[in-house]
């Protein structure tokens, strides 16, 4: 398993970026301020992008989007891409990493909350606002988001 940071110029892995976020435009936004990183064995098998939250008082970075796919998803691959990017958030010299997921996201919610992110905050009505079309997830209709972090020590 290795992971890279692509390059400005690679073309992204768009339908994996889309597994974890819809939206296209938002995805083509944070890709061009943010780290794009892949997991990659033969092929990608991950992706995820990493980027520095300017307003925190302290040196924060926000995972942006994570990404294994489909066909190999539970298999543990989400946790060393997860592992791989807490390291790489800490060599960067950030204290504190969030990532923000839907209140309809159980699997997301038991992912981060065992890999030690806690609850910061919640944001009402966050996807209805920001999402043209409904997200129904798990049954749950996606409303609201919620917003982990981690202390990197």
């Amino acid at each position: 398993m290795t992971f890279r940071r692509l390059e400005r110029s690679q073309s992204l892995p768009m339908p994996l970026l889309l597994e974890a976020d819809p939206d296209e435009a938002k995805v083509q936004a944070y890709c061009r301020t943010g780290q794009v990183w892949v997991m990659e064995t033969d092929t990608i098998c991950g992706v995820a992008v990493l980027q520095a939250v300017e307003e925190e008082p302290e040196p924060t970075a926000e995972l942006m989007n994570i990404a294994i796919k489909p066909g190999l998803q539970g298999k543990g691959m989400g946790k060393q891409l997860l592992n791989f990017l807490i390291a790489e958030a800490k060599r960067q010299g950030f204290q504190r990493l969030q990532v923000a997921t839907g209140n309809s996201s159980i699997g997301q919610l038991a992912f981060y909350q065992k890999a030690g992110f806690e609850l910061l905050r919640l944001e009402r009505h966050y996807f209805t606002k920001n999402y043209a079309a409904p997200i129904i997830e798990n049954g749950i209709h996606c409303r609201h988001r919620l917003v982990l972090e981690l202390l990197l020590p």
